[in-house]
């Protein structure tokens, strides 16, 4: 081998080994050094590199439409940044980009998946640190105590109940009311209300919580479903059940509006579940086009095309959601307790015999 070929072919090996270090090692070093520049040179930093690198990979777990949607809004800003998203699910995703780390196979740059998959993530090294400038204008819960994975958006727990079979002034203020002998055989609830059972022993420890659960089972008889909340709320509106238990804000507002005889009750503090998260994978190829991305998920912009388009319940502080709960806000803590989540599992089936 002549020694031109031998220096071709070392160029081309340094050139692998230096784009395998960014994708593999570097990204949040790369986003670290931006992150430290003042806000113009930042964002100068990111767009030109962005523009540079001309491509995103997403994996989100909401339907394609929002996805879809959010997608374009970004690209009014950056039309320069072709962006592939596929729309898998909370468990889709994170089956999905485990896999690909497993075979050494590095597609995503962006997931957006299901908060209680967030420890799996970091403990696998999947995710990358990145402190969005967008985290000082989120809600209290909806980020880490150092800001790198935000919360992007969530769902608040509420009684829903049947106006034909329950008056206003008999409906429950808080969940101990449904203790009371006017409530036994007449609830329907989740099989797997997890999420709901932590936020009670956030607020009220594991002794009451388990004591609560306790009795919902045996003494108040609680039909436990494994159908989605959707349909358990649609029961109660049909007058199959009074109540559900640990319904949805969203799915009682939007049966409301279709006029079903439903209401709901938000206790204080409201019970919200682990906010989805969104972040930036470890091996991102596009690392500043994946900043750019999750800083426009986490704007104001995006916030409000998410709560006054879509529904949802995202996490900006100066963007209200379409029912705001006129009471304190208890967001379950996504690294907390995806770190006990096993444990919670096993004791929420032994509580409640599931």
């Amino acid at each position: 081998m002549n020694a031109k070929i031998r220096t071709f072919f070392l160029l081309i090996g340094w050139h692998c080994v230096i784009l395998a270090g960014i994708a593999h090692g570097d990204v949040a070093e790369i986003l670290g050094k931006i992150n430290s520049r003042p806000a113009p040179e930042r964002e100068r930093l990111l767009t030109e590199n962005a523009r540079k690198e001309g491509a995103l990979t997403f994996y989100g777990a909401t339907n394609a439409r929002d996805l879809q949607e959010i997608v374009g809004a970004f690209n009014k800003h950056y039309p320069f940044i072709k962006v592939s998203f596929s729309s898998l699910g909370g468990p889709g995703v994170l089956n999905k980009v485990l896999t690909e780390q497993r075979a050494g196979i590095n597609r995503a740059d962006v997931i957006a998946t299901t908060g209680t998959y967030l420890v799996d993530l970091i403990d696998k090294g999947t995710l990358t640190k990145y402190k969005s400038p967008m985290v000082s204008y989120l809600r209290k819960g909806f980020v880490d105590a150092e800001g790198f994975w935000p919360g992007l958006d969530t769902r608040g727990y509420a009684v829903i109940y049947n106006t034909k079979r329950v008056n206003a002034n008999e409906a429950p203020k808080r969940y101990e009311d449904l203790l009371l002998p006017r409530w036994k055989q007449n609830m329907i609830m989740d099989v797997e209300a997890h999420n709901l059972f932590a936020g009670l022993v956030d607020l009220w420890g594991q002794g009451k919580t388990v004591d609560f659960f306790r009795k919902l089972a045996v003494e108040q008889e609680v039909v436990f479903s494994r159908q989605s909340h959707a349909f358990m709320t649609q029961l109660v509106a049909t007058g199959e059940h009074d109540l559900i238990v640990d319904g949805y804000i969203h799915n009682a507002v939007a049966m409301k509006e279709k006029g079903a005889p439903i209401e709901f009750v938000a206790f204080n503090p409201t019970i919200l579940m682990p906010a989805n998260i969104i972040g930036i994978m470890s091996s991102a190829a596009n690392p500043h086009a994946a900043a750019l991305f999750v800083d426009y998920n986490l704007s104001k912009e995006a916030n409000e095309i998410m709560v006054k388009n879509q529904g949802r319940w995202t996490p900006r502080k100066d963007v209200p959601w379409t029912v705001e709960p006129r009471t304190e806000l208890h967001v379950v803590s996504a690294l907390e307790w995806g770190r006990k989540l096993k444990p919670l599992v096993e004791l929420f089936r032994k509580t409640v015999g599931q």
